[in-house]
């Protein structure tokens, strides 16, 4: 019996190993999501540079002379570290203020434990350019690796593993050990001979069984539910466009405000992709870009049917007749790239009419002749949020006053746009419970919208009201 009680041990010992080595997983992850969701937008994410915040690296070892839950406070809310006369580190706070002119925003829902997921991704990245460890340096295509691979030392991940594999074979040796001993004593005895299990018959022991089939339906429900959540969700995705777009030209070089382009974002639910005739307003002037020269320019021409010789474009939306079609068209840009790229060679000309044909469709009539009309361009989607999540763009922008950077992140930055944010509910929540509202000089509170919030308003003075307390947390303000 005593022995049959260690099979069981073994076996239960075996799973919350294995279910500790998901939570071990997890806990890297979720201080990957928190540290994306709250500080990627001002701190450097190789952890070594500094951007708008300082480098994060070696956070830990300078603040190493103070107690660690001063470090957490100053996380969660720096001002208030730096208010508090009692605190160790309230003058080293103040002079790390001083130093980057800049206040950080607080972070009141963050937990000790997410605090310290957060670190621990920070720590990894830092010292060995991963999320989590062991780490492995990437061979450079064509070469050898350069200089030994970083090792890991704390190599807790890879003992885990060791010990779960160690435990499964222990299980089924011990399995085995037992029946064997259970028919040797069956000889001395002279009972019922017990007859000997092979290898499959000890894995297929209902014990073994019923602890597998509970690991797998644990398992099973927790990737479920976990995919489920994270279902449309594609942080940091950055789909290449069918016009290469640069967002640090046009929004950061140029400083061409966000509204001029996407202008439904302070007035509708939508922020809009601004048509091509937006694209127009300075291309018609500007026929060459110092990234893409004229590559990427010709492709908006031949999407809106604009004649850069001519200055002219034909009737928007209409099909045309012989004239303009596609291949008369092709000699128009052909013509016109070489009048614009002196000395470029005929097979960089090719490349660039190659893409013409895309914003481009015919219509064949039955005498078997062709009409010719543009094309609206392809965009692929970025942002994209469930079919049950109700957003609305005016209602930030306008109404909340959310700077476009808080979702999307610095896009005046991006050469290629990417999701920034999660987009999680849990993200859309934080932000409400932190973000406080702008009651003055807010337009919908002038106009009579906001005035039974005339005790909020007041409130401001003693420490400000949260979009939660005035019904941000509502389900139906998401969901309907």
């Amino acid at each position: 019996m005593i022995y049959q009680n260690l099979v069981r041990y073994f076996s239960l010992a075996f799973l919350f190993l294995a279910l500790s080595l998901g939570a071990q997983a997890q806990d890297a992850k979720h201080g990957k999501e928190l540290f994306l969701a709250n500080c990627a937008s001002c701190h450097n994410a190789n952890m070594k540079d500094n951007a708008t915040g300082p480098a994060l690296g070696d956070v830990e070892a300078r603040w190493s002379e103070f107690p660690q839950e001063e470090l957490y406070a100053w996380i969660r809310n720096s001002q208030g570290l730096i208010a508090d006369n009692s605190a160790a580190s309230q003058g080293y706070a103040a002079a790390l203020y001083k130093k980057w002119g800049s206040v950080m925003t607080p972070f009141p829902a963050l937990t000790d434990a997410d605090i310290q997921d957060m670190l621990v991704f920070i720590q990894n990245k830092y010292e060995f350019g991963c999320d989590s460890p062991p780490c492995v340096e990437a061979v450079p295509t064509g070469g050898e690796a350069q200089g030994p691979a970083k090792e890991d030392n704390s190599n807790t991940g890879i003992i885990l593993i060791i010990l779960a594999i160690v435990l499964a074979l222990s299980t089924v040796f011990l399995a085995r050990y037992i029946n064997n001993l259970n028919r040797l004593a069956a000889q001395k005895t002279g009972a019922e001979p017990v007859a000997s299990k092979s290898f499959l018959q000890i894995i297929l022991n209902p014990t073994l069984v019923r602890l597998l089939i509970f690991a797998l339906v644990l398992f099973g429900g927790y990737f479920t539910v976990n995919n489920a959540i994270n279902l449309g969700r594609q942080q940091n995705y950055a789909p290449e466009q069918p016009i290469k777009f640069s967002h640090a030209l046009h929004a950061g070089k140029n400083g061409i405000d966000c509204q001029y382009c996407h202008d439904g974002a302070r007035r509708s639910k939508h922020a809009v992709i601004p048509a091509m005739n937006t694209c127009m307003n300075c291309h018609t002037a500007v026929k060459k870009g110092p990234e893409h020269g004229t590559a990427e320019i010709l492709k908006i021409y031949a999407s809106t049917g604009f004649n850069p010789i001519s200055m002219e474009t034909p009737n928007y939306g209409a099909y045309f007749s012989d004239t303009v079609k596609l291949e008369a068209r092709l000699a128009v840009y052909e013509k016109w790239l070489k009048a614009s790229n002196e000395g470029m060679s005929e097979s960089d000309i090719k490349t660039q009419l190659a893409a013409v044909p895309q914003f481009i469709e015919t219509k064949k009539l039955e005498d078997d002749s062709e009409l010719v009309n543009t094309k609206p361009v392809s965009w692929i989607r970025i942002h994209n949020l469930p079919d049950h999540v109700y957003f609305n763009h005016s209602q930030h922008v306008t109404a909340g006053k959310v700077a476009c950077q808080d979702c999307h992140g610095a896009v005046e930055e991006m050469a290629v746009v990417k999701q920034h944010a999660p987009l999680s509910m849990g993200w859309c929540v934080n932000c409400h419970r932190q973000t406080k509202v702008k009651f003055d000089e807010n337009a919908y509170y002038q106009a009579d919208y906001y005035k039974q919030y005339e005790e909020y308003h007041k409130e401001i003075q003693e420490g400000g009201v949260t979009v939660e307390e005035i019904g941000g947390l509502e389900c139906q303000k998401c969901h309907y």
